[in-house]
């Protein structure tokens, strides 16, 4: 096909309905940039023998070295078909967008889904489902996209397992159940966590009142693709039921659902039956498409039987020419005859335009999703504000409001800008330049001429003019030096939801923190809202970038001119009224901390620079500078320390720069007293070391007119993961808006952490120390910590009265509360106590790290009420207040036996069966852990996970492949936290995993 001119899609942008947003996903090397390689030669833009070898829309350098995809690539397609005649094919625009699998760059998918109406995801049929499959299908589900899938290296099973037609078949049966399996669970977890588990009469499941009838992958439905892609050639059950309808006497949808699955076919009866494998028939997927398939690699691949090939085009319908017939490499000739017969390119757009709906078709869920926090109910909003989600869905070019999100800022280099590169000629114009060379040349020949009688002269000439300082020559001549410029502008990888986005347009660039509730931020004056010019508009066409004057809504953009104005994320809008989107689903955390310094301490003004460029560009990187004057970076994993290293050295800062070992963070906690020695004999405890009352810790004010009792109590796992799970949950609700109304979802999702916590703390040993049950331990919670969202509790067991902490989530007002406060002092200094919690839980006496899983008992707190609380002389009581809570609850937590909480990865490894000893060696040595070891079925491969602390994981995969001969490369993602096994009376730095 020919290269399509940029005027086509520019064109089809404007009709909404034949638009297409999908981004492909999968694990890493499951052959996702070769199948964007595929469908990129659709369009002439590289050559179809090409494709899965240029890995087009890897365009770092560092990307063609690693062959793997470190960022999202977008470019727009054309495709004509989506009927089942050639008269009624339609023209098509798919923007697609290219997304990486390795695990280290899993926030580039999040800014890639965002965008995006549906989702390719591609598995390896021999690797099967794997950690990061998982996680594309959660980020899929969460953000309610159509998917489709592929399951892609079949080939594989071919040449490489050799396995037969029907093997090869209930293996695919197996990775489609796999991947139908991984979808239901996230499914069935989604539905039971909305689940009203507060209803005691209630035994029914919620699962039996959800219908999931259109949630599966199944390819009697046409969602469901076989390829190969890099041999080019793919094919679903409908291109099948084409061929075999009028052979087999029946209709292409009754074909269609039975040439899948358990069936067989009846030639005396000419009718499809059930039953295949419990009558020994061979099914006809096996029969009709498999075993064509298998003869094929056979005669071309395995016998390499050169004089069969004109038969086979005859048969096929498709036609050789004579150079592809003196081809002696047989995938070539495999990619020849497949490309031609079951094409890839063909498939799978025809099965995104049928399948995946354009942008006007947008859910009432997501689009509430999208525009309006999770934890505000939508009557709060002005009408103005609510009428925006019709325009939102209808999705038009027409409407006056404009919505705008930009899901991160692509680096690109000033000569890739279409201004700068140089325009073609055409043929007026070539011939003024050959004119104006022949006039050159001419003028050099007569100046020649005149140069040599002129140098008779010169040396005469010299001797008669005084001479002048060279110093002040060279000072005439030098010019000054131009500004530096910088080498890379940013562009704002961005969707139109709403409107058409024009050049020179004047937008409002909507902080997170913009709430249209809030009467006083609904003007310009708002620190949270700022109005900005678009720029250049862009058409993303891979490497290259495509000038546009204007893009209608449901198109993805490339804009220009907003460097000053946008880090990573923003939404744009032509009113005020519209809503700030909701932050991208992130699916891994950065955890990998390192410190960066330059070669040259004369080069930190670069550096300086250099990383705030990195943080704009890098979608997942945190920029931060330590307490200690260290410029720090916070990354996914040692991969995107590596991406992040190299462009700071190349492209940002453009110096050399040294990097620390990991700073790894640790968490602090207590544990309960030791019942057994190392030996495994049981500790005798006398009636002294049984005396709880050693571990409350009573603390005093400086003035004497204060008293806390304190105990730390370590909380049960239960009730740890229970507030480890709704860390997030917490955090929004502590940020939201005071006097604003929650959500009714929210309200309800309280409720069910309320009686998660309440069933947790059945295990809490309180020592004692109260008889109160767990649902009044529930109500007694004071604070969480650190930042009010933390796994630490605060608990209140004395007489006085805390604020509400579950009403004051949702904002709610106790008014007896209130009228009890007014008599009681201590209410006046709750916010202190409270502070002086927030501070110890931020940062432990161990080294100076957050705690986990404490339990702060106040037994005791008194006020006397004195005339002399706010004496001069030991300053405000409130500070008093705040300085012996933290006091008491450092001194608490010491009293206890103390251990620190090292992260752990995950670690999924794929590794060949000759190297697994060495492999768990390296593991070993690095203190890990092995969790399970499963041969791959029909291959020699096993699939091993592994728990590995996060210490120890620098340099982890560089040695791994040394030691396996690049035969095992592993993937890391954040997994949780470990108690480290520790004995206080060694020295500090040694431990044991």
């Amino acid at each position: 096909m020919p290269i399509i001119d940029t005027n086509t899609l520019v064109k089809l942008q404007k009709d909404i309905e034949r638009v297409r947003n999908i981004c492909i996903l999968a694990h890493v090397d499951h052959g996702k940039t070769t199948l964007a390689d595929s469908l990129v030669a659709s369009n002439g833009i590289i050559s179809q023998r090409m494709a899965g070898k240029l890995r087009y829309l890897d365009t770092r350098q560092d990307e063609q070295e690693r062959g793997i995809t470190m960022k999202s690539s977008s470019i727009s397609l054309y495709y004509r078909g989506g009927a089942d005649n050639a008269d009624n094919e339609q023209d098509y625009l798919v923007n697609l967008i290219d997304s990486p699998g390795h695990v280290d760059f899993s926030s580039e998918v999040s800014t890639a889904v965002r965008l995006c109406d549906g989702a390719i995801v591609v598995v390896d049929v021999v690797e099967g489902v794997c950690p990061q499959t998982r996680a594309c299908l959660e980020q899929v589900y969460t953000e309610q996209l159509k998917p489709v899938l592929v399951l892609n290296k079949i080939d594989r099973l071919i040449m490489e397992m050799q396995l037969k037609p029907l093997d090869a078949f209930f293996h695919i049966s197996q990775i489609l159940e796999q991947v139908n399996a991984v979808l239901g669970s996230i499914f069935a977890s989604d539905v039971l966590s909305k689940e009203d588990i507060t209803k005691k009469d209630n035994y029914e499941s919620a699962l039996e009142e959800v219908d999931d009838s259109n949630l599966y992958f199944s390819p009697a439905a046409g969602n469901v693709i076989f390829c190969s892609a890099y041999d080019g050639w793919a094919f679903s059950v409908s291109d099948f039921a084409k061929i075999y309808s009028k052979r087999l006497e029946m209709t292409q949808s009754d074909l269609e659902q039975v040439l899948w699955g358990d069936f067989f076919y009846n030639t005396k009866q000419k009718y499809a039956l059930a039953g295949a494998q419990e009558k020994a028939k061979k099914p006809m997927f096996v029969q009709f498409v498999l075993e064509n398939i298998w003869s094929l690699y056979d005669i071309i691949a395995v016998r390499k039987d050169k004089e069969k090939l004109p038969i086979i085009a005859e048969k096929l319908g498709i036609k050789l020419q004579a150079r592809d017939l003196r081809i002696s490499d047989p995938k070539v000739q495999i990619k020849t005859v497949f490309g031609q017969w079951l094409p890839i390119d063909r498939t799978v757009l025809e099965m995104v335009v049928r399948h995946v709906p354009p942008p006007n078709v947008i859910s009432d869920e997501r689009a509430e999703r999208l525009l309006f926090p999770r934890n505000v109910a939508l009557n709060a909003y002005s009408k103005e504000t609510l009428l925006l989600k019709e325009d939102f869905k209808r999705c038009s070019d027409e409407s006056l409001n404009v919505i705008v999100f930009v899901s991160k800022m692509t680096p690109v280099h000033v000569s890739q800008l279409p201004q700068n590169k140089p325009k073609r000629l055409n043929e007026e114009q070539l011939q003024a330049r050959r004119e104006e060379v022949r006039r050159r040349i001419e003028d050099r020949k007569q100046f020649a001429e005149k140069a040599e009688l002129e140098n008779l002269t010169v040396g005469i000439e010299q001797l008669n003019v005084e001479e002048t300082p060279a110093q002040t020559e060279v000072q005439k001549n030098v010019e000054q030096e131009p500004p530096e410029k910088a080498d890379y502008v940013f562009i704002a990888f961005a969707r139109i939801f709403s409107g058409t986005l024009k050049t020179g347009m004047r937008l409002y660039n909507l902080a997170p923190k913009h709430d249209p509730r809030n009467k006083e931020q609904l003007n310009s004056d708002s620190p949270y809202i700022s109005e900005v010019t678009i720029g250049d508009l862009y058409l993303f066409m891979g490497g290259e970038l495509q000038a546009l004057d204007e893009v209608p809504a449901g198109n993805i953009v490339g804009i220009g001119g907003l460097d000053e104005d946008i880090i990573k994320t923003a939404t744009l809008s032509s009113t005020i009224n519209c809503t700030s989107f909701s932050e991208l689903s992130v699916m891994a955390t950065p955890i990998l901390r390192v410190a960066i310094e330059p070669v040259n301490p004369q080069d930190l003004p670069k550096l300086v620079k250099g990383l705030k460029l990195l943080n704009q560009a890098d979608a997942c990187v945190e920029v931060s500078m330590a307490p200690t004057g260290e410029h720090v970076i916070t990354t996914l994993g040692e991969v995107h320390v590596e991406k992040c290293v190299r462009d700071l050295e190349e492209s940002y800062a453009k110096i050399k720069v040294n990097v620390s070992e990991p700073i790894v963070s640790f968490r602090e906690t207590i544990v309960p007293e030791a019942t057994i020695d190392m030996v495994n004999e049981a500790i005798i405890k006398t009636a002294t070391d049984k005396d709880i009352t050693k571990k409350i810790i009573t603390q005093q004010t400086a003035n004497k007119f204060g008293t806390i009792r304190v105990i730390a109590l370590p909380l049960p796992q239960t009730a740890v993961d229970i507030l480890d799970k709704y860390i997030s949950f917490f955090k929004e609700l502590a940020t939201n808006v005071k006097g604003i109304t929650v959500s009714e979802k929210y309200s309800t999702l309280i409720a069910q952490i309320k009686t998660q916590l309440t069933n947790a703390l059945t295990e809490f040993d309180l020592k004692g120390l109260t008889a109160l049950k767990p649902t009044e331990l529930v109500e007694r919670i004071w604070a969480l910590g650190p930042r009010n969202c933390g796994t630490n509790i605060l608990l209140n067991l004395t007489d006085y009265e805390q604020p509400n902490f579950w009403q004051s989530l949702t904002h709610q007002i106790d008014v007896d509360a209130i009228a009890k406060a007014v008599s009681d002092v201590r209410r006046d200094y709750n916010s202190s106590f409270v502070n002086g919690f927030q501070l110890v839980t931020a940062a432990g006496p161990l080294c100076e790290e957050p705690m986990q899983g404490v339990a702060f008992v106040v037994l005791e707190w008194t006020v006397e009420a004195n005339e002399d609380l706010n004496s001069k002389s030991y300053g405000p009581f409130s500070g008093q207040v705040l300085t012996a809570s933290k006091e008491s609850c450092r001194m608490a937590f010491q009293a206890q036996p103390q251990r620190l909480v090292s992260p752990m990865y995950s670690c999924n490894i794929v590794v060949n069966a000759e190297v697994l000893g060495k492999m768990y060696a390296v593991i070993g040595r690095r203190h890990g852990k092995i969790l399970s070891g499963d041969l791959t079925q029909g291959s020699g491969n096993f699939s091993v996970m592994a728990i590995l602390p996060v210490i120890e994981s620098f340099n982890f995969a560089q040695e791994i492949r040394k030691q396996t001969s690049g035969l095992a490369c592993p993937q890391l993602m954040f997994s949780h936290w470990e108690l480290v096994r520790m004995l206080m009376t060694m020295p500090p730095h040694i431990t044991l995993y």
